[in-house]
């Protein structure tokens, strides 16, 4: 198993794509530290690790709290012994147009994907320096890439993930940690499954794959990432999108190529 013995501590943990991650890094031999603003899915992802023969570590905390998040990174430390791997996932999305998008809608972006993800870095680097060894994973998205209709908040926190990222690989490699991100496409989580099925359909024809990525497939980039075998990666946003940015807007010719064949 690719991470016998260490811990991992991943936020947001309750659904989706921070799930899967803990649950297949469970599955790899890690112990597990559930990071998860609502409590209910914590409590789900914990018992699904402690079947899977895992210790756990499950805390109810908000990422964009910086005396919460000291505190819970502290005691999932002490808690499971030490920290090896953290996974920065936790975020919302809120779309608005740009002209109505609120103060709040604004900050509370910022707050939760851009702040929570430094906040959770510099707490979990500060005890993978005892050690002279970690892996931060952060979970970036296409949307920092390119322009998100009716989603700017979004789109400008994830694309600070990506400079966050690269600024802190450089500080932290002298301690034996590298840190990088994953920029997933469109992928199928629960969040998604609220739009009509046919919407989803027609959403697939505009991936060069034509069809939405799985969880289990970002989980096992962010398990590449967070292994022993990747300590030469530093700094790199591993895109994960079917093909997406890599057309860009020839992607619109190859959806009425499709629609015309149809």
């Amino acid at each position: 198993m690719q991470l016998q013995g260490q811990v991992a501590l991943v936020t947001g943990a309750g659904r989706g794509i921070g799930k899967a991650i803990a649950l297949r890094f469970a599955r790899e031999g890690a112990d597990i530290a559930v990071v998860e603003l609502n409590g209910e899915w914590a409590q789900t992802t914990g018992e699904e690790i402690k079947r899977l023969g895992r210790r756990v570590f499950v805390k109810t905390a908000d990422v964009s709290d910086y005396e919460q998040i000291q505190a819970t990174v502290g005691e999932a430390a002490t808690a499971l012994g030490k920290l090896d791997i953290l996974v920065n996932n936790d975020g919302i999305g809120k779309g608005q147009r740009f002209l109505e998008i609120s103060k709040e809608n604004w900050e509370r972006h910022l707050n939760i994907h851009l702040s929570g993800t430094f906040y959770c870095a510099q707490a979990a680097a500060r005890e993978m320096v005892k050690q002279k060894y970690g892996r931060i994973v952060n979970i970036a998205s296409v949307a920092g890439l390119m322009g998100p209709i009716d989603l700017a908040p979004y789109g400008a926190a994830k694309a600070g993930i990506m400079g966050l990222t690269r600024a802190a690989a450089l500080d932290l490699a002298d301690y034996g940690i590298t840190v990088n991100a994953i920029a997933p496409g469109p992928i199928d989580t629960e969040l998604l499954r609220t739009w009509p099925a046919d919407a989803l359909r027609e959403r697939a024809q505009h991936l060069p794959v034509a069809r939405l990525g799985t969880v289990e497939e970002i989980a096992h980039a962010a398990l590449f990432l967070a292994s022993p075998d990747s300590g030469f990666i530093n700094g790199a946003v591993l895109v994960v999108d079917g093909g997406s940015v890599a057309a860009g807007a020839y992607m619109v010719e190859k959806y009425r190529r499709r629609k015309a064949g149809a």
